[in-house]
């Protein structure tokens, strides 16, 4: 018995033939998502501004454009002068937000009452030391892209207070 006649009377040949169409696809899959770079997307794009009020030594950070993110996978983290102090801050909490053009987040520090309330913390959130020339604020973004093995945590934008 040929080989042929083998297959036919064991699989049919409608059978042999959509297997081989198969790994004809998965062959020629592999060769293009190995020719661009591994298949995997990459991490968000988008743009920060800042904006410093030196009578409240509050920060305020806007997205200024690029893709839309999700606000609990973004993460501000707020640097003194010296660099010797650091605090992380959530722009939003949960994963349920989008964060787009044009939505803001405002950090202040806890030596100004910026609205005479008696409540040193006026803002979206505070840190716990001074705001003053040479502090940097990073947004970064924590997330898995498209075909990524794991988490990866990217630094989008870096603004630089000047109380000037």
């Amino acid at each position: 018995m040929e080989v042929r006649e083998f297959l036919r009377a064991a699989f049919g040949i409608e059978r042999v033939a959509v297997w081989a169409l198969a790994v004809v696809t998965v062959v020629a899959v592999t060769v293009v998502v190995g020719a661009s770079g591994g298949g995997l997307v990459a991490p968000p794009s988008a743009s920060f501004d800042g904006a410093f009020d030196a009578d409240a030594n509050a920060v305020t950070i806007t997205h200024a454009g690029g893709d839309s993110l999700t606000a609990g996978r973004v993460t501000l983290v707020v640097t003194n002068t010296s660099g010797t102090s650091s605090a992380n801050v959530t722009w939003i909490e949960g994963d349920g937000d989008r964060l787009g053009e044009d939505d803001a987040i405002t950090i202040d520090d806890p030596t100004v009452d910026a609205d005479g309330d008696g409540n040193y913390f006026d803002a979206d959130h505070t840190v716990g030391f001074p705001l003053t020339s040479g502090a940097t604020v990073e947004v970064r973004w924590t997330g898995r892209p498209l075909g990524a093995a794991g988490e990866r945590t990217v630094t989008l934008d870096t603004y630089e207070i000047d109380a000037n």
